[in-house]
């Protein structure tokens, strides 16, 4: 859509919201302050070409900006606002920097498709929520150290300020004893390190099911499921719990703004699966394990309350 008919839905959008407000003899003068800065930084988001560095760099703010407003909306009860517009725009952004990302397979970073998708995914869900977030891809960190062999083991993908890592397995992983036996030393090891190991493959590569996958696995091998009755697998400390509570609210964010930009990987995913069915049956279509296998996961919203309120924070 043109950027000058988008600039005219957002104000005439805001402007209906707060006149119903108005009518209502609501306050609105904290809300209607935080519509115009919201407003005056999706217009100078408009300004910038897609997918170009530049307009990803405003995109983590603006939704924490968006998200921050949907939210108190709620706590204070006001009348709803869907935020349609402003989900479309800065989708529209998302969805061509990851178009370029995919393309290029991460600038030659990732040497398997499954990888990319993998790396497509978490940036909608930890990157694009915030810039700063360093993520490292087929990381050698000093503690994953092969017993055996004595040579460094590599992490497909690690996020060292979380405490949290993915490997993606292809069908090797489940056809090949020394990769089974590797793949379970790198779990045992990683969280000796206090660091939580998600192993993802083929049949996990859509949204939802990764956002279930990421936090239920994080939340269990901190011993906050309803199952996890022994004794956590990690050495806690408060860093985890707030690494935990930071990832449930990023990873939140980004299933209530980015679901366009969700579904768009999980075309590709789709598609990328159908593929694999026949070449790969095992991953395409067993889930792979984890660090605790009795496991009760819950949903991302319950996950998302909870965290506010678990006393370890």
């Amino acid at each position: 859509m043109d950027r000058k008919k988008l600039k005219a839905i957002l104000k005439a959008d805001h402007k209906k919201y707060l006149d119903n407000l108005a009518k209502n003899q609501r306050d609105t003068s904290n809300i209607e302050k935080r519509f115009i800065n919201l407003n005056r930084k999706l217009v100078s988001l408009l300004r910038k070409e897609h997918g170009s560095l530049n307009s990803i760099k405003l995109i983590p703010n603006l939704a924490r900006i968006t998200f921050g407003l949907h939210e108190d909306i709620g706590r204070l009860s006001l009348p709803h606002y869907d935020f349609r517009c402003e989900k479309n725009i800065l989708n529209s952004y998302v969805i061509s920097h990851l178009s370029i990302q995919r393309d290029t397979q991460y600038h030659g970073e990732c040497e398997y498709y499954g990888e990319t998708l993998l790396n497509l995914y978490l940036d909608v869900l930890i990157t694009l929520t915030c810039l700063k977030t360093p993520r490292h891809i087929e990381n050698k960190p000093a503690y994953l150290i092969n017993p055996k062999t004595q040579q460094n083991m590599e992490l497909d993908i690690d996020f060292e300020e979380f405490r949290f890592a993915f490997e993606f397995q292809g069908e090797t992983h489940y056809r090949n004893e020394n990769e089974q036996v590797k793949d379970r030393l790198k779990l045992s090891i990683c969280a000796d390190n206090k660091v939580v190991l998600i192993p993802v493959n083929i049949s996990q590569l859509n949204g939802e099911e990764l956002i279930l996958l990421i936090l239920n696995s994080l939340r269990n091998a901190l011993g906050l499921g309803v199952l996890a009755s022994k004794e956590s697998p990690l050495k806690q400390d408060f860093k985890h719990f707030r690494g935990y509570k930071k990832v449930c609210q990023r990873v939140y964010l980004a299933f209530c703004l980015f679901d366009d930009s969700l579904t768009w990987i999980n075309g590709y995913a789709d598609r990328f699966k159908e593929t694999q069915s026949r070449r790969n049956p095992i991953s395409s279509t067993t889930p792979a394990p984890r660090l605790i296998n009795n496991y009760d996961d819950v949903s991302i919203t319950e996950i998302y309350i909870q965290s506010w309120s678990i006393k370890k924070f």
